[in-house]
């Protein structure tokens, strides 16, 4: 009897210490689990911190794919398309234009700056070989004239199938007076000239902004529009862009780059509206310059043959007059000075009749 006593006994005391080791261990187990540092916890942890990762790849891959598109870009309608220009009538417009004249990229698609009003011409270029300077009236310009290949351009005109150049001759605002002393040569011409209510328009019915240097014309050009804030890059019209958009001409009037009647104002007697809105009268021997936009344009291109000889970046080899001009001027007739003409000037001459053209590269 006393040995199955002790026996029960053993077996009271085994189970009791099962069941606190139990308890200690559904403790224990419990404690990891809902511990804030616990499975449970580390799990909700962990599922999380795989969700953020997948959403950051997921993040990554996508700005990838933009940086990609941008760099290689999507080909719509033959032209290159990137996020920051749209695609109109088969031309890139860049963000902050609008396209607002001519129905076809073929003879004159406009566009215009949404807040400053400036107004351009998209050049077509389907081929980067048609991107090229040219001797209108069989003038040497290897020797004579010459300039390298202006890279960013090339890169841009191959990139878009073309570039754009100003519908107008260079305009000014902001001046007070005019001096019209065509014998004065000097960019002081205008009162306030280096005052800070000067400013660059590229519209109709302005002031030409002439009396100008080349280097001041190349300046406030490139101060236009930079494309880091603008979308695209304004430059001095070079010989290239010139001569090119020239050739764009011609396929409307053959006449115009060598024999061109349009805005040599000495040949015929016109009206113009100047600056008060007023019509004009003015005899074929009278010394003036209109306004822009005031005689009929070209596919939507004024006054290359006429009005204001303008200043570009080509460089000639005379003696004394490294900077060249283009186009015709109202003085002359348009055989002898079109708007393929050439003629060259010192970097300090800022005369009556040089003015400038603004181009945009996208």
């Amino acid at each position: 009897m006393l040995k199955r006593k002790q026996e029960k006994g053993v077996t009271l005391i085994a189970l009791v210490i099962t069941i606190i080791v139990l308890l200690i261990l559904a403790g224990i187990t419990i404690n990891l689990a809902l511990d804030p540092n616990g499975i449970v916890r580390r799990s909700y942890q962990a599922r999380n911190e795989y969700q953020n990762a997948q959403e950051k790849e997921l993040a990554g891959i996508k700005e990838l794919i933009n940086e990609m598109n941008t760099i290689t870009t999507e080909n719509v309608g033959g032209y290159q398309a990137e996020t920051n220009y749209d695609m109109v009538e088969g031309v890139p417009v860049p963000k902050g234009f609008s396209h607002v004249y001519g129905t076809s990229k073929d003879t004159g698609f406009v566009i215009k700056n949404d807040t400053d009003g400036n107004e351009f011409v998209w050049i077509p270029v389907e081929n980067p070989s048609e991107y090229k300077r040219t001797a209108w009236k069989g003038e040497d310009i290897e020797s004579n004239y010459t300039e390298e290949m202006p890279e960013d351009e090339l890169i841009s005109i191959t990139k878009y199938k073309g570039y754009y150049i100003g519908r107008y001759e260079a305009g000014i605002e902001g001046y007070t007076t005019v001096n019209t002393d065509t014998s004065s040569n000097t960019d002081t011409n205008f009162t306030g000239y280096s005052g800070e209510n000067m400013k660059l328009v590229i519209q109709s019915g302005k002031q030409v902004w002439n009396y100008i240097t080349r280097d001041r014309a190349k300046t406030e050009s490139e101060s236009l529009y930079r494309k880091a804030e603008d979308n695209v890059t304004s430059k001095l019209c070079s010989s290239y862009a010139w001569d090119t958009a020239l050739s764009f001409v011609a396929k409307t009037d053959s006449d115009y780059p060598q024999n061109s009647t349009q805005g040599n104002y000495l040949d015929t007697e016109f009206s113009y509206t100047d600056l008060e809105g007023k019509t004009q009268t003015k005899a074929n021997d009278s010394y003036v310059l209109v306004p822009t936009g005031q005689t009929t344009a070209v596919n939507n291109i004024y006054d290359m043959g006429g009005n204001v000889w303008e200043w570009t970046t080509e460089v000639c080899s005379a003696t004394g007059g490294p900077c060249t001009r283009r186009g015709g001027y109202y003085w002359n007739y348009a055989n002898g000075n079109s708007a393929g003409n050439r003629s060259y000037d010192g970097s300090t001459y800022a005369g009556f009749y040089a003015g400038f053209r603004v181009t945009l590269y996208l």
